[in-house]
């Protein structure tokens, strides 16, 4: 008895000692803050704001999240496997190119997708409200992208941790003042104070690249922009279109939701999906860490030390889900009280979601591993998929059950992308990066090598 428990108590301090598992848990514990900051503007809003605003509100930002991803075109992750690409291989030139091309794709990307959305915004609603939501969108779109690269370049303090926080703090802020004095709640200031914080963000990440940039390749000033156009387009299309399915996937329920129901009940549908994605702080925390250093230690031919990488985020993943599922199921009534008391009757909903997202969140980076390492085709045919099915499911569950019949098709959609994710990374990759790689000991090593 006394050998076993000497042997757990080294196995816990070599978990302690090991640098992976420091570095998860510091991205973790970031994600966390940032949920709670999120989860407060909701619930701040669902509180102060009535049935009906909130809803709109909730649509409103749905939409402008869905879109301000469409508006990257694909640059964020782009732009991020070309820096470890093009840095490690000390290819200024290329990597110049690069962020010129990125930058270009984002200034267009703001245009095309921007002005539909005022267009479209100001048929149903006022205009002051069309441009505050319409700002919003293209100035979260840049600051998607400038989180991307600082997150490679700079740090992931600097690139989620300024990018999340301060789009969320502003609005509470102002949420709060108007509290404090009386003042009444304008839907359109909640948009126009987390454009306002965004292009800050941007501005701050900006400066720190350059300063990182200018460290690292003196020269890169006078240097020659190289383009690889063809190549670049297509990859960026590739990744375009799998990183707006996936945002359809986040962010589409609750408008379409609105329009087959109405945006009361839209807007409760939103609380509960906020609640359910509770997980989506394990996926986030991992998607944070393992995209920082994945690219790196892939593309460098690290192989011992990727295999360390992706232990330590299985392990951390695998207690965040199992904590999360008591968490959400165990006190979900008091979860939902909290957001507003008219929400309680939907915790069986909540219950359904939350299989649906712990499911999402147990494939860890397997999505990420696709995009990073040359697969994005078969990714967004995953991606595209799985909306296809919940969009599907929505429109013949809904009318039958409500909000029931939405809640069944997503978590249905979540569980099937999760296995599908999970089966593209291990045969066309070779790296199993979900929490299952533990049920091989504590490793399950690459299966081929990186494709050259």
């Amino acid at each position: 008895m006394t050998l076993k428990f000497s042997a757990t108590l080294d196995r816990l301090i070599d978990l302690r000692n090991n640098a992976g598992i420091r570095a998860m848990t510091g991205a973790f514990a970031l994600r966390v803050v940032i949920t709670i900051v999120n989860l407060g503007l909701v619930t701040l809003a669902a509180r102060t704001l009535n049935g009906h605003d909130f809803g709109t509100y909730s649509m409103l930002f749905s939409a402008a999240g869905l879109l301000s991803v469409v508006a990257t075109f694909g640059q964020q992750i782009f732009i991020m496997r070309s820096w470890s690409e093009y840095s490690n291989a000390g290819d200024e030139a290329k990597l110049k190119g690069a962020m010129a091309f990125t930058a270009l794709a984002c200034l267009a990307g703001g245009i095309l997708v921007g002005l539909p959305f005022f267009v479209w915004l100001s048929a149903e609603h006022d205009t002051l409200l069309a441009l505050s939501a319409t700002l919003h969108l293209v100035c979260f779109a840049l600051m998607l992208t400038s989180a991307h690269v600082t997150r490679g370049a700079v740090g992931v303090g600097v690139s989620d941790g300024l990018t999340y926080l301060l789009v969320a703090t502003c609005p509470i802020l102002y949420l709060f003042g108007c509290l404090a004095v009386g003042a009444t709640i304008q839907i359109y200031t909640i948009f126009l104070t987390m454009a306002a914080a965004s292009c800050v963000t941007v501005m701050v990440q900006m400066t720190l690249l350059r300063r990182r940039v200018r460290a690292q390749f003196p020269q890169i000033g006078r240097s020659r922009p190289a383009f690889e156009l063809r190549t670049w387009s297509a990859r960026s299309a590739k990744l375009w279109v799998s990183s707006s399915l996936e945002a359809a996937n986040q962010y589409a329920d609750v408008v379409i939701i609105g329009y087959l129901m109405s945006p009361t009940v839209a807007g409760a549908y939103f609380v509960t999906t906020r609640i359910a994605n509770a997980f989506a702080m394990a996926t986030g925390a991992v998607y944070i860490f393992s995209t920082r250093h994945f690219p790196h230690l892939y593309y460098s031919r690290q192989h011992r030390e990727l295999d360390g990488l992706l232990d330590s985020v299985a392990l951390v993943t695998l207690a965040i889900v199992a904590g999360g599922l008591m968490v959400v199921l165990g006190g979900g009534h008091w979860i939902l009280y909290l957001f507003n008391a008219d929400y309680v009757p939907y915790y069986g909903a909540l219950a359904i979601l939350t299989a649906g997202t712990a499911a999402v969140a147990a494939a860890g980076p397997c999505g990420s591993i696709l995009m990073l390492t040359g697969h994005e085709g078969r990714y967004m045919a995953i991606i595209g998929g799985t909306v296809l099915m919940r969009a599907v499911g929505f429109f013949v569950l809904i009318p039958l059950f409500g909000i029931s019949g939405a809640v069944a098709a997503t978590a249905i959609s979540f569980i099937a992308l999760a296995l599908l994710m999970r089966s593209a990374s291990i045969h066309l990759a070779g790296i199993d990066g979900s929490v299952l790689r533990l049920l091989n000991g504590w490793r399950l090593r690459r299966l081929s090598q990186p494709a050259e």
